[in-house]
């Protein structure tokens, strides 16, 4: 059996696509949560500060898993966009499946993205390195920031720091696309509605779920089959990779974002092929099964972030529909993520409406172990 080893902010994902795929699975996140403990069969919990992984506890585990597990390869997920040369000294003690440092850093660089999707004739939002004249209508986004919860309205905020810069907001519908890319051509998985949380007022973009869209128009398929595939041409993307996009309402794509990893929405897509031998199959230089196809099933997911400092106790019953589910007796500090609700439904409309019923369903349960504690 093969051994695989996954790095990440949250391996959960991954970690049941490469157990579903016959995997023996090894997982090294900032979570381990219960369903990863569940298709894995070593965990250990990374610490994890504002520039990524602690490179010194990551490279003493790794080098002992390596040891027990000589022939183990390595998937990288989220949590490494602000430190990709980590990766070179990790490939120095075991195979790593991920893209190269200059392409990581070209994606995450907002000028070095910019100047590639505009020439290749991609709609981005102008940038700036510096406060705008104006600030109206503008955005402060930390540079290779994740989650959403960094993205600011320029206005109300009196300074940055160096590791910031400024985007001018684009109105219209958030979106992403999950693709497969092979170096000079990418293969588009599936489309999704983005939604953004209005739980606190302090992060007003932060990333709330993903919903996978079962009916898209031709047009817009078409148009973001045609992003992919110069994208990856530019850069020589390989694997699963996602874009965040602006859908306008004259139809217009603006690129806002390129992850050159798996997407955390890739999961929404399992059963249009078995994504994580397709991941493999990138790298690999294998053939690979899979294409976009629509259904009549919409399916997505929404984080649900404590809304207080909570701690996780052992009375606590998950309904079946939770997953992320924390290991008991976690401290979760307010505004981080809890657990994920997860739904599926005929229509993209129904699957929100059972999702933020679902939302609330979660917040009654954990507020009332609170209080019984």
């Amino acid at each position: 059996m093969t051994d695989i080893l996954i790095v990440a902010r949250s391996g959960r994902a991954l970690a049941t696509s490469a157990h579903q795929a016959g995997y023996r699975v090894h997982v090294m996140d900032c979570f381990v949560d219960e369903d990863t403990k569940t298709v894995s069969n070593f965990t250990h919990q990374l610490q994890y500060h504002c520039e990524g992984f602690d490179q010194t506890e990551l490279m003493e585990q790794v080098k002992g898993l390596v040891y027990r597990y000589p022939k183990a390869r390595l998937v990288i997920g989220t949590g490494f966009e602000k430190t990709p040369e980590l990766l070179e000294t990790l490939a120095g003690i075991i195979p790593v499946l991920s893209n190269i440092k200059s392409t990581i850093h070209s994606l995450k660089d907002p000028v070095a993205l910019y100047d590639m999707l505009r020439s290749a004739s991609i709609n981005a939002p102008e940038i700036s390195l510096t406060p705008p004249s104006n600030s109206d209508g503008w955005l402060l986004k930390e540079i290779a920031g994740i989650g959403g919860a960094h993205v600011k309205w320029s206005s109300h905020i009196n300074s940055s720091s160096g590791s910031a810069y400024y985007q001018k907001y684009m109105p219209g519908k958030v979106s992403s696309a999950v693709f497969l890319a092979r170096e000079t051509h990418a293969i588009l998985v599936g489309i999704n509605e983005q939604l953004q949380s209005e739980q606190f007022n302090d992060m007003p973009f932060l990333f709330k779920g993903a919903i996978k869209l079962n009916s898209v128009d031709e047009q817009h398929r078409q148009n973001v089959i045609e992003i992919i595939n110069k994208i990856t041409k530019q850069t020589g993307l390989k694997g699963l990779c996602g874009v965040d996009y602006i859908v306008a309402d004259s139809g217009e794509i603006v690129v806002l974002e390129v992850n050159p990893r798996p997407p955390s929405s890739f999961e929404l897509h399992e059963q249009q092929c078995a994504l994580f031998e397709a991941h493999l199959a990138c790298f690999d230089g294998k053939e690979i099964n899979c294409q976009y196809r629509q259904d009549n099933l919409s399916k997505g997911y929404v984080i649900y972030y404590a809304k207080q400092d909570i701690k996780i106790n052992s009375s606590i019953v998950w309904p079946n529909w939770v997953k992320d589910r924390p290991s008991i007796g976690s401290a979760i500090a307010e505004k981080f993520p809890v657990c994920t609700v997860h739904a599926e439904d005929e229509s993209a409309t129904n699957v929100k409406a059972v999702l933020q019923k679902q939302l609330n369903q979660i917040e009654t349960i954990i507020m009332a172990e609170q209080r019984a504690a």
